[in-house]
Order: structure tokens, then C-alpha cells, then sequence
């Protein structure tokens, strides 16, 4: 089941990165990230109220989410800002290494051990991955905006690795919403007290089409880290980390069907590689 959910989340934050990259060219990726912000934390406070999913929230815990919040803003402002910039098939693979990021983590940090035949799954995603991202000696021979698109994506990675680990870190002590709940919450207070100086808050366009994608972006998203989180409750968060990987799939199909991205045969091997060693993972835990 755990693999399932990480599965789910894979979904749901592949179709997400097509939103915003969507999104983000209309109205700027820091309008982006405050907008779905705001939209997630206030259809997560409802289901907070309806369920009193706070109730066993210590003072401790609240420290804690203050600090994953404030890497969970950062770690969306690069990721937002390089979708924006650069070509979502080469950029959004890249980001899907903060599985890695949150395994290496969740094995560090809360002794976690994959099997023999989970490390191999492991491996082979891992493989794809970079495969995947292959584009990247083209990235250096354009223009200098592509250079920084990736800057921001390897950033990002790193990030929002650590955001998701703190995300579901306490998910067996408070449950699956609080955790989403309060990480959300902070990121979101970090997101607006950055832009509210500078008026980047304000929506310059506020056509129908585009804040229907925010309020898209905020419901994939959200149901990404509800389902990472349930799928924590069935098996350790490496697995489920690992199962989650191949979400960049996605945004490399729709960046080759909606905006005429070409990947190279290479990357089209990678993404085979993702999707082989999720196959494996599910198989080694199943």
C-alpha cells in the first residue's frame, strides 16, 4: 500500500508541475507559489476544524512545522521559479531527485533500511533519473536564463527533499492531516510576508483560466502530501519516498504534447528507467 500512495503522489505532483509551469508564465512564479498557498492552507484549515485534527499539537511541534515551513517556502520559490524559466521535460526531472534527498534522509535520520531488492528499485530510478535529465549539457549552450532555471531546480531538489521528510516526520505521532496542515500553514506565512513588502502579491491577471490553475495547483499538490503521508502509515517513509519518484514523468509528457518540448532519445530511455524501477520497488515491498 505504501508504494500505492507514493504512487498517488506521483500523480498528483506530476500533474501539478504542469500547472504551475502554466501558471507561472502568466503571472510570475512568486504569485504562484503565494496563490496556491493560500488556497491550500484554507481548504486544509476546514478539514482541520471538521476533524480537530490539532488537538494532540504541542508547542514543540508548532517550533518544529515553523521550520519546515520556512524550507518548504524556499524550496517552492526555486522550483516555481525555474518551471517559469526553463523547459519543464529537463527542469522537473531534476526535482524529482528530492526522493533521493528525502530516502537519504529518512535512512540518516530516523533509521530507516531498504532491502536488497528495494536498494536495486532504488538504484534503476536513480538511473533514470539522470538519464532523464541528460538535457543538461544543453542547458549550458543557450541562454543564460536556462543556467539559472537549472540553479534553481537543483536547489529545489535539495529543499524540497528535506520539506517533504519534515512533512511526514510526525505523521505517525498526529496523524495525516496536522502535519500537511501546519507545514502549509507556515510556508504560507513565510510566502506572504516575502512578497507583501515589494505589492508581489497583487494578481496582475485575474482571468478565469489562470485562477482556476492556482486553485487546480493547490488541490494536486495538497493531495500529494495526504497521500505521501497515508502511505507512511503502511510502510517507511523511504519506500514511499522512492515510489514517488517518478512524478517528473508527467511533466515530461505534457512538456513534449503542450509545449513542444523535444526530448533526446536518451531521456525517453530514462524515463523508461523510472518507470522500470518503479515496477521493481513495487514488486521488492509488495
Amino acid at each position: 500500500m505504501g508504494v500505492l500512495f507514493g504512487l498517488g503522489a506521483a500523480v498528483t505532483w506530476g500533474s501539478a508541475d504542469y500547472v504551475a509551469a502554466i501558471a507561472g508564465r502568466r503571472i510570475g512564479s512568486h504569485r504562484v507559489v503565494l496563490g496556491f498557498h493560500v488556497v491550500a492552507t484554507f481548504l486544509l484549515a476546514l478539514l482541520v476544524l471538521g476533524t480537530g485534527s490539532l488537538e494532540g499539537v504541542s508547542a514543540a511541534d508548532v517550533g518544529f512545522f515553523v521550520l519546515v515551513g520556512a524550507i518548504g517556502w524556499t524550496g517552492y520559490a526555486c522550483f516555481y521559479r525555474a518551471l517559469a524559466i526553463g523547459p519543464i521535460s529537463v527542469l522537473s526531472p531534476i526535482v524529482s531527485g528530492y526522493a533521493m534527498v528525502t530516502l537519504l534522509l529518512a535512512i540518516i535520520l530516523l533509521d530507516e533500511r531498504l532491502g536488497v531488492a528495494a536498494a536495486c528499485a532504488v538504484v534503476v530510478s536513480v538511473f533514470g533519473i539522470v538519464l532523464a535529465s541528460s538535457g543538461l549539457r544543453h542547458i549550458f549552450r543557450v541562454e543564460r536564463v536556462d543556467a539559472h532555471g537549472l540553479l534553481f531546480a537543483l536547489a529545489a531538489m535539495v529543499l524540497i527533499g528535506a520539506f517533504v521528510l519534515g512533512v511526514s516526520v510526525k505523521a505517525d505521532d498526529l496523524g495525516w492531516l496536522a502535519p500537511v496542515f501546519l507545514a502549509r500553514l507556515f510556508s504560507t506565512v513565510f510566502v506572504f510576508a516575502s512578497l507583501i513588502k515589494g505589492g508581489g502579491w497583487r494578481f496582475p491577471d485575474r482571468s478565469p483560466r489562470v485562477l482556476w490553475a492556482v486553485v487546480a495547483l493547490a488541490l494536486l499538490d495538497t493531495a500529494g502530501y495526504i497521500s505521501f503521508n497515508l502511505g507512511t502509515e503502511h510502510s517507511d517513509t523511504a519506500i514511499v519516498a522512492a515510489a514517488s519518484a517518478p512524478y517528473a514523468v508527467i511533466p515530461v509528457i505534457a512538456g513534449v504534447m503542450f509545449f513542444h518540448e523535444r526530448p533526446t532519445p536518451t531521456e525517453w530511455v530514462g524515463v523508461g528507467f523510472v518507470i522500470a524501477g518503479l515496477v521493481l520497488l513495487g514488486i521488492a515491498v509488495g
